[in-house]
Order: structure tokens, then C-alpha cells, then sequence
């Protein structure tokens, strides 16, 4: 096994490191033994999109939930003008391709171990960065205090600045509160934040290129009209791109989202794999209310199914998370729920007048 010894370097910043814990760096063990944490981030996303698809494709073929469904099985048969099998053969290209480029960063950029060992470092720098801020705003309260010509020598005496509060753990022990606050902004806020910036990043690279596509005549033509063949949306169709827009779409910018927010190995498999069952579910034709990836907002199937229907293209360009930048930049159907209902509603009979004379 790999080792590096470290030791805590000096900062530009008041901690004295002579206090901070030394730590050595070791590869994470793989949560699963027969494969690495690296390998399973490139395969657990496309095990979702298949699993997530076939259970979208037997919902549709038994035609369950059918009070939920978006278009009718005549529709799909229809208004189509994509055989299955090229959109299959599309998925497993964009899926071929986004692996690929992912073993590539990995073994020949990155490396594919993730450095683990300098949790209690960066926890006590945390802890430091804790009391300088309790220590501030100790400051700060006095300068107000000072401004608003309040005598603060009595109130000085009844509370002093760093509050010193002292917690028992279940076991007996005692942790200074600051220890706490540390622990949970290491462990939580900080990766919450993280997935907030691969959020934003996300929605925004997906929007403004999606826009752009639709907007400039020849990358619609050459890279996106493919993937309007599909007039009524399913989830196997998710995918289906040409490569070029596959490879800046989905690859470039899942790589700069995980890059800019400093995800970690597991933490970027869990977004890879969510951002996957959120395209899949997107485009799955089912409004299910008891669909936990239909609660995260707006964003959802019916929001996205609008985009692909001939009076709606020009309208709903976010994809996956938030639907922030349609609201920011006007893009957004401003077409009521009756009048939408009405332009399905006249889908449906038109596939099934189609049917009718054929």
C-alpha cells in the first residue's frame, strides 16, 4: 500500500501549526471488494439508466399507471419518427464514449486511487477557523456596542467572547462545542455545498448549450434535431444524441462540474448516478406522484415533455435539476395548464385519426 507522510505545513493564516496534527496519506479502501470506487463511478451510472429504463419500458408494455401516463400508446407508435433499435444503438455509442473518456482521466490523467488520511488536519483547521469566527463576531458585537454609545463594561463582565460552552457525549466525554460545529461543516455543510455547485454549474452548461442548439441553425441540424425525433419522449430515449453533442452536452460538462465542486470518488458517483436517473425519469412519460425524482421542483417530467412537442421547443431549456434559468431568461412556456391539456389533447386524436386511416 502507498503511504506519504505529511506534516502540517505552515499557513499565510493565524493558526500556529506547531498544534495541527501530522498525517500520513493512504489509497480509500473500495467500498465493495471485487471492484475499485473509481471503476464503480463509470458503471454505476449506466446500470441506473438501464434499470430505471427497463422499469419505464414494462410500466409502458403492461400499460400500468396509465392514469399518469403523458401520451397514449398510440401516440408512441405514431408521432415517433425514431426506430427503436437506432436509439438503443445511439445510448450504447454516448455510453461507450462518456466510459471511455472517463478510463482515460483516470488512468492516464488523474489516477484512479483516492487519497484518504488527513481528515483530523483538516478538522482541526476547521475547529481553528471556528474560534477566529466566534472570536469576530465577540469583536464585531463590541465595536457595535461601542457605536451605539452603550456603557459595554458591565456587559462584558456577564459574558465574555469566545463563548466557552462544554457538551458530554453519550460516552463521558466532554467536546468543546466548536469541536461539533467543525465536525458537522466538514462533514456536511461542506459536501452539501459541493453538490450545490455541481448543481449550478450543471444546470447552467445544460441550459446554455441546450439553447444554443435549438437557437443556431446549424448546430440543431448537425447535433441536437436527432434527439427531437422523439416526439413522445421515453426513457430509453434519454440518450439519444449524436456524439458530438453527447461528448459536450453530458461528458465536458458532468467533467467540469466534478471538477469545479471537488467532489470526491463516492460523492461524484452518487451525482453521476442521480443526474442519470434524473434524465432517464425526465424523459419517462409518467407524472408519478409518489416518484421521489419528481419532487425536487419544477424540473420534471411534464416540464421537460413540453420541450419536446412542436409548439413547445422554443420553450423549456433546463434540463436535469432547476428550472432557474428559464425563469432568469424568459424561456419558460408561458402556456396555462387548459391550453396545454388542449394541445395534447389534439395530439392524441390526431395519432389516433392516423391510426384510424391506416
Amino acid at each position: 500500500m502507498k503511504v506519504l507522510n505529511a506534516t502540517a505545513a505552515p499557513t499565510t493564516t493565524t493558526y500556529d501549526s506547531s498544534t495541527l496534527p501530522s498525517y500520513s496519506l493512504y489509497p480509500r479502501p473500495a467500498l465493495f471488494s471485487n471492484i475499485t470506487d473509481f471503476h464503480l463511478s463509470l458503471l454505476l451510472p449506466v446500470l441506473a439508466y438501464w434499470v430505471l429504463s427497463l422499469f419505464y419500458a414494462l410500466v409502458s408494455y403492461f400499460n400500468l399507471f396509465s392514469r399518469h401516463r403523458i401520451h397514449t400508446p398510440i401516440e408512441f407508435q405514431n408521432r415517433n419518427r425514431a426506430r427503436l433499435r437506432d436509439v438503443l444503438r445511439s445510448v450504447i455509442l454516448q455510453q461507450v464514449l462518456q466510459t471511455t473518456w472517463g478510463l482515460f482521466l483516470g488512468h492516464i490523467v488523474l489516477g484512479t486511487e483516492e487519497m484518504i488520511g488527513r481528515e483530523s488536519y483538516d478538522l482541526a483547521i476547521w475547529n481553528e477557523r471556528v474560534k477566529m469566527g466566534v472570536y469576530w463576531v465577540g469583536q464585531t458585537l463590541e465595536l457595535a456596542i461601542a457605536i451605539l454609545v452603550v456603557d459595554s463594561s458591565g456587559w462584558k463582565r456577564g459574558v465574555s467572547f469566545p463563548v466557552q460552552v462544554n457538551i458530554t457525549t453519550l460516552d463521558g466525554e466532554s467536546v468543546v462545542w466548536e469541536s461539533i460545529l467543525a465536525k458537522i461543516i466538514y462533514w456536511a455543510v461542506v459536501p452539501f455545498i459541493r453538490f450545490g455547485i455541481a448543481i449550478c454549474f450543471s444546470d447552467a452548461w445544460q441550459y446554455f448549450w441546450h439553447r444554443a442548439m435549438h437557437e443556431n441553425k446549424w448546430m440543431y441540424r448537425n447535433m441536437h434535431a436527432l434527439h427531437h425525433r422523439l416526439y413522445v419522449p421515453y426513457a430509453f430515449g434519454a440518450f439519444y444524441n449524436t456524439l458530438p453533442e453527447a461528448f459536450l452536452l453530458d461528458t465536458i460538462g458532468a467533467t467540469l462540474a466534478l471538477f469545479l465542486s471537488g467532489l470526491n470518488t463516492r460523492q461524484a458517483t452518487m451525482f453521476s448516478t442521480i443526474s442519470v436517473l434524473k434524465g432517464v425519469d425526465d424523459h419517462g412519460g409518467y407524472k408519478l406522484p409518489w416518484n421521489p425524482l419528481q419532487w425536487l421542483g419544477e424540473q420534471n417530467t411534464a416540464f421537460h415533455d413540453v420541450h419536446h412537442q412542436s409548439w413547445g421547443q422554443s420553450t423549456n431549456y433546463s434540463q436535469l435539476y432547476t428550472t432557474f434559468w428559464d425563469h432568469f431568461c424568459g424561456t419558460v412556456s408561458r402556456k396555462n395548464r387548459e391550453e396545454i391539456q388542449g394541445l395534447y389533447k389534439k395530439s392524441q386524436d390526431d395519432a389516433e385519426n392516423k391510426e384510424k386511416e391506416t
